[in-house]
């Protein structure tokens, strides 16, 4: 007979909480016919207390010793978890004081006015102020570095700052490419010009400037603004091409072309053909 009334009682205890899942899903509140399901589940619990059979005095002697025992096992347990907990928390606490420490330290630097090529001291002023500790290669502030090599700034732990020694790397390399092929295209163009005849130089004056030079005759060409060609025919029957930039002083860059002087444009030779058809 207790057997079944602690049956109904499991039985309608779980319907319970499945059932006022259901309504709070539905509108939020338990319905009556839930609340009746406890009310059933907690008779049944009643009736199967009412129904067992009471423990002789020396069971429930042994009983109240062993849940004595148990008490104090638990709360040895309890303040044993509860001192773990403390110790646990207070190292929690201490290294969350601590990065909150090194986090409020590098919000007092400002790293924003810091860019790519600056020496130590135009660093740290900008930054304005001075480092936390140093050595001959790098700056740190906190647990950041910045690095230099050869006095210039070219590297830091600081994303902010490598992106911008990152970007001027790319910059200086495009650079570099860029005035690569200018370097070699010029060459092209020196060479060109140093193998033209004189006699087609001279007959294209809107293209070539010339003019009486001391032991010869000069000629310049223009590449593009402020770039141009300096060809110099000494009178022993050389040719030289020079780079020019155009300055005021007139002094010439990098010899480009050295060569034999070429006057005029070589005979035409005109073949003749004898036979039959």
């Amino acid at each position: 007979m207790v057997s079944l009334f602690v049956l109904v009682f499991l039985v309608t205890l779980i319907w319970f909480f499945i059932a006022r899942r259901k309504d709070k899903k539905a509108s939020g509140k338990t319905t009556k016919q839930t609340w009746y399901l406890l009310f059933v589940s907690i008779t049944s619990f009643l009736i199967v207390g009412a129904l067992s059979p009471k423990p002789n005095k020396v069971n429930s002697d042994n009983l109240k010793v062993q849940g004595s025992s148990s008490i104090n096992k638990e709360k040895d347990s309890s303040s044993s978890s509860k001192s773990s907990k403390s110790i646990s928390s207070s190292n929690s606490s201490s290294s969350s004081s601590s990065a909150s420490s090194s986090s409020s330290k590098m919000n007092d630097f400002n790293f924003s006015k810091v860019e790519s090529g600056m020496n130590m001291d135009q660093v740290i002023s900008a930054i304005g102020k001075q480092p936390t500790d140093r050595d001959e290669v790098t700056l740190y502030y906190g647990k950041e570095d910045i690095d230099f090599s050869n006095g210039v700034l070219i590297g830091s732990s600081i994303k902010s700052i490598q992106d911008k020694v990152d970007k001027k790397f790319k910059q200086d390399a495009s650079q570099s490419s860029n005035k690569k092929k200018e370097s070699d295209n010029l060459k092209s163009y020196a060479q060109y010009f140093g193998n033209l005849p004189v006699e087609n130089i001279q007959s294209k004056p809107y293209a070539y400037k010339s003019s009486k030079v001391d032991n010869g005759m000069r000629y310049l060409y223009m590449v593009k603004n402020n770039s141009f060609l300096v060809r110099i025919d000494t009178d022993d029957g050389y040719t030289n091409v020079y780079s020019y930039d155009g300055n005021q002083d007139g002094a010439l860059g990098s010899n480009l072309f050295t060569g034999r002087t070429i006057f005029n444009n070589p005979e035409k030779k005109n073949y003749y053909y004898l036979g039959g058809k």
